[in-house]
């Protein structure tokens, strides 16, 4: 029990460090702000490095101790639920947010959102891989290939290898595999080794030196602090090192830290989502109360990783959608959903279709708002709104459709019948394309949430339509019943209530 409680107060104060951090860098105080060295100044610098460090520890914590299975899918999804419910929270604390960072709540991977998570849980998907092609090389070599990768960027300050400042799923995969690499060795040897020891002691005392004088050396060569942090990031050599001397110190003292799974998972989701730091400090840069703030976060990170962990054990009804089952491995469960997916397709040929459908309207409502077919907002790279549509806005794409399929929900809801639903959905979201398509043409702006008031004089509006348009409307409609009437005798669909 005593242990336990130790294992939790070790997470949670490495939570409140990386949490504070994150705060106090996003809120930009005024010492930070000024050219001017303080021992604030120096004090953030060792907190801003010690938060990279901790993050870079729990990463390899995470690939040696977590197992690498199935069901990490249904870990990743409690993620996204959670990530969802802290937009909605902080919506309604802050009373603010913009479209951007609903796509990036909605759409976490296209939108590249939480990288860190998304790579860490790739990693460990394949941990049995990876721990099978590690065997065939020394950890001295493995360790080499670390070195090089981290070592040049950090030392040519230059991005050679798409690494960024460490938020990314390039970054949180090699930890995390760092860490895949050493449960499959026996840590006695390295430990025992003169060499690595040397190596490892220089890196921690470079690392302590730079993050304690760069603010210094980048006030004297450049008189502002622009590379103040420049080592201060999960991707510096001398970071690296650290963390993995952490690491291996603390398996040789025994301290056996155990990474609980969903607070870890959960950790990782607010340090990577700048829009949930962004939201926390709501204004507030005072240093005081953003330490307070840290600390709430992390108890609430620590309870809902515990909360979720008892969900998940009495849950298994996304186990079962999902065909999760813990003994089996990546390449049977793909087979496995292969199957499943091709039966439901099969069995659900209609809906498909319909979501398809949708998508090609969705697709032609972006289309038809450029009558010319270019806009002058077009960035360079594309010649023309259908390449720009589909390859730049691609999220508001399967946004709009997600919108379309809820419409046809609440339709179907009402009616209760599947061709009378999607038939009428697409008629409703035809005609508020056109609709907008012919005011663009005439008046360069959409119709307004306003001017649909206007439809209760539809006597006016429709004396105002040429007559062999309405001829042509109504014989649409009749096309369309008899569609409907066809489609409901011959390919019947479940009735709902």
């Amino acid at each position: 029990m005593i242990k336990k409680l130790c294992n939790t107060l070790m997470v949670y104060v490495a939570m409140v460090i990386v949490t504070f951090s994150l705060l106090v860098t996003q809120a930009n105080p005024t010492f930070l702000q000024s050219n001017l060295l303080s021992k604030k100044l120096f004090a953030y610098s060792l907190l801003n490095n010690f938060s990279n460090v901790i993050i870079g520890v729990l990463l390899i914590l995470i690939g040696y101790q977590i197992k690498g299975n199935i069901n990490l899918i249904k870990k990743y999804i409690y993620v996204y639920i959670v990530n969802l419910l802290a937009f909605i929270g902080l919506f309604l604390w802050t009373r603010s947010f913009n479209i951007s960072n609903l796509y990036d709540a909605v759409l976490p991977i296209t939108r590249n959102t939480y990288p860190i998570v998304v790579g860490t849980i790739s990693a460990l998907l394949i941990k049995e891989k990876i721990k099978n092609w590690i065997k065939k090389y020394t950890l001295l070599m493995i360790l080499g290939g670390y070195i090089v990768v981290f070592t040049l960027p950090s030392i040519f300050n230059k991005d050679i290898f798409g690494l960024g400042n460490g938020n990314n799923i390039i970054t949180a995969f090699l930890l995390t595999t760092l860490g895949i690499a050493f449960s499959n060795i026996e840590l006695g040897k390295l430990q025992a080794n003169r060499k690595v020891i040397i190596l490892m002691s220089i890196g921690v005392i470079l690392n302590i030196i730079l993050a304690f004088t760069m603010p210094y050396i980048s006030f004297v060569v450049h008189n502002n602090f622009s590379t103040a942090y420049r080592f201060n990031v999960l991707t510096s050599i001398s970071v690296i090192v650290m963390a993995i001397v952490i690491f291996i110190v603390g398996q040789k003292l025994k301290i056996n830290i155990k990474v609980p799974e969903y607070t870890s998972l959960l950790a990782l989701l607010v340090y990577s989502n700048n829009y949930i730091v962004e939201k926390i400090i709501n204004g507030d840069v005072s240093l005081r109360f953003l330490f307070f703030k840290s600390c709430i976060v992390a108890i609430v990170v620590v309870t809902l990783g515990w909360f979720i962990l008892k969900v998940d054990k009495k849950n298994f009804s996304l186990n079962r959608i999902l065909l999760l089952d813990g003994s089996v491995n990546v390449d049977i469960w793909i087979k496995k959903l292969k199957i499943h997916m091709v039966n439901n397709m099969k069995k659900n040929k209609f809906n498909i279709m319909n979501i398809i459908i949708m998508y090609i309207l969705s697709y032609l409502s972006f289309i038809l708002m450029s009558p010319d077919f270019s806009a002058p907002h077009l960035e360079r790279e594309y010649t023309n709104i259908f390449f720009y549509t589909f390859f730049a806005r691609q999220h508001m794409l399967i946004l709009n459709t997600i919108l379309f399929y809820l419409l046809y929900r609440f339709i179907y809801g009402i009616i209760g019948r599947f061709w009378i639903s999607i038939i009428l959905n697409y008629v409703v979201i035809a005609v508020a394309v056109v609709a907008d398509a012919i005011k663009i043409h005439y008046r360069t702006e959409p119709i307004l949430p306003t001017e649909i008031t206007m439809v209760s004089a539809y006597g006016d509006m429709l004396s105002m339509v040429p007559q062999f348009i309405l001829w042509i409307a109504a014989t649409v409609i009749i096309i369309l019943i008899c569609i409907i009437i066809y489609c409901e005798r011959r390919l019947p669909q479940n009735k709902i209530k």
